[in-house]
């Protein structure tokens, strides 16, 4: 029995759970990074929105420069400790390092120390994460234990998340800052949180967590993989899904200013990111056992759908009529469907490119996960640039002011409705239904899995010398 059959069988979950602490400092850290970082340093240090948006874009194409790379050199490190595990290390320690600037930020600040110290941290997050779902694709090679790989990365990603949610309510609690709301003085704090929490979590996985299979020796060639990505069609299809995703997503990272600027809930937000915290948690069970009885693209494409849906409830909201509590109450009932639809998000799509890589395996006889991920994270955050930079120029567009105490019409009003609910939800669902008839289902993976099973005999009998006569 090779190494990847028994890669087949189910982890424990001891090996689950040291494995997908990585993910938690990151978690914690995504929301104020991706969102409040440069939504603050805008309202906070008057910087462009449509300069903040080119900036976005640009960053975003760095980043998938870097994943190339990474992706590339991952698949060929080999070390005692396995391939993946001693970038994760580096990554993390990348990340504190730009963190500590980036949340508590000093001396003169503008647009170039922004990009300066965020484009470190991202490098970083790269590092990690690239690392990490390749990590995870190597765990096993069951198409349903994946699914609980993944499952169980995202529950602890999310658990990080809940902690960025619930870490302003605890500090306004216990008086250390007067309002829970997210602010410049308030980011300090994440970064003690961080500053504690990546060596812990990372150190965990490192040392007790199980490498996964063993690579082969022979070390994968950067022309051989673009080879295989350029003949492996169920890729493609992938790609096409995810990358209109992907810009809806992207679109959302204004999420901030439009709870805080525009529904004037910037003191319940937190409030609100932990319901939709605790609501995406709770669901992912949910959503790995609907993998594996439906399948994992449909039920993709129904959560999915639920969740952009779900955003249109704000078409309803009249923020110039109704109360506060009404517009709260409407918005704690629209969180609780979108979180429980963007929970399969993140639990699904990996484990599904974590099948597309190994048809590409089958294809071409090498193990490139690290490669194949990073080629998703280009397409990806090139995606969420556009998505983000579109986002930023929109409200520009349509005359949204975004400063602190700024007054907004009617015009700037349907401009932000238009730019946050319907055509994230038009992109999301458009690139859903894309992937309704993705060709490798659960028989399909286990045909993959036979035939790869098959060619590593074939190539193990190969290396075996004849017997002299």
């Amino acid at each position: 029995m090779t190494k990847t059959r028994r890669a087949a069988t189910q982890p424990k979950h001891v090996a689950l759970i040291t494995f997908a602490l990585a993910a938690f400092g990151p978690g914690l850290l995504q929301m104020p990074m991706m969102a409040y970082v440069p939504q603050l340093y805008a309202k906070e240090f008057g910087i462009d929105l449509a300069a903040l948006g080119g900036v976005l874009v640009s960053l975003r194409v760095f980043d998938a420069v870097t994943d190339q790379l990474m992706g590339y050199v991952s698949d060929r490190t080999r070390t005692r400790w396995g391939a993946r595990k001693p970038w994760i290390v580096a990554g993390g320690l990348l990340c504190l390092i730009a963190s500590f600037f980036l949340l508590r930020p000093s001396g003169p600040v503008g647009l170039v120390y922004l990009v300066a110290w965020k484009a470190l941290y991202d490098f970083g997050f790269t590092i990690i994460d690239i690392n990490q779902q390749s990590w995870g694709a190597e765990l096993t090679t069951d198409y349903n234990a994946r699914s609980k790989i993944t499952g169980a990365k995202a529950i602890v990603t999310q658990l990080g998340s809940l902690g960025n949610y619930v870490l302003p309510i605890a500090v306004a609690w216990f008086g250390l800052a007067e309002s829970s709301a997210y602010s410049i003085d308030m980011l300090a704090y994440f970064f003690v949180a961080a500053a504690v929490i990546f060596p812990i979590t990372i150190g965990i996985s490192f040392f007790f967590a199980p490498k996964g299979i063993a690579l082969p020796a022979k070390r994968p060639k950067l022309i051989g993989f673009l080879k295989s990505v350029r003949s492996n069609k169920p890729l493609w299809i992938y790609l096409a899904s995810f990358t209109l995703c992907g810009m809806g997503m992207g679109i959302l990272q204004i999420i901030f200013t439009f709870y805080d600027g525009y529904l004037k809930l910037g003191a319940w937000y937190p409030y609100l990111m932990t319901v939709f915290a605790i609501t995406m948690t709770a669901s992912m069970p949910l959503w790995i056992w609907a993998a594996g009885r439906f399948g994992k693209h449909r039920s993709y494409v129904v959560a999915v759908t639920i969740s952009s849906l779900a955003m249109q409830g704000y078409w309803f909201v009249d923020v110039a009529t109704m109360s506060l509590d009404t517009i709260l109450a409407i918005s704690f009932v629209v969180i609780v469907f979108i979180g429980a639809g963007a929970s399969a998000i993140v639990v699904i799509s990996p484990a599904i490119l974590a099948d597309v890589a190994d048809y590409g395996r089958l294809r071409t006889g090498e193990q490139r996960t690290g490669g194949y991920f990073a080629f998703y994270l280009l397409t990806n955050k090139v995606a969420l640039a556009i998505g983000a930079g579109a986002a930023f120029l929109l409200l520009s567009l349509f005359g949204y002011d975004a400063r602190a105490g700024a007054t907004n019409g009617a015009t700037a009003a349907f401009g932000m409705l238009f730019t946050v609910a319907l055509l994230p939800a038009i992109l999301k669902i458009g690139g859903a239904l894309i992937i309704w008839r993705f060709p490798i289902d659960q028989r399909r993976h286990a045909v993959i899995q036979r035939r790869i099973a098959q060619l590593e005999t074939r190539q193990l009998e190969a290396q075996v010398p004849l017997a002299p006569v």
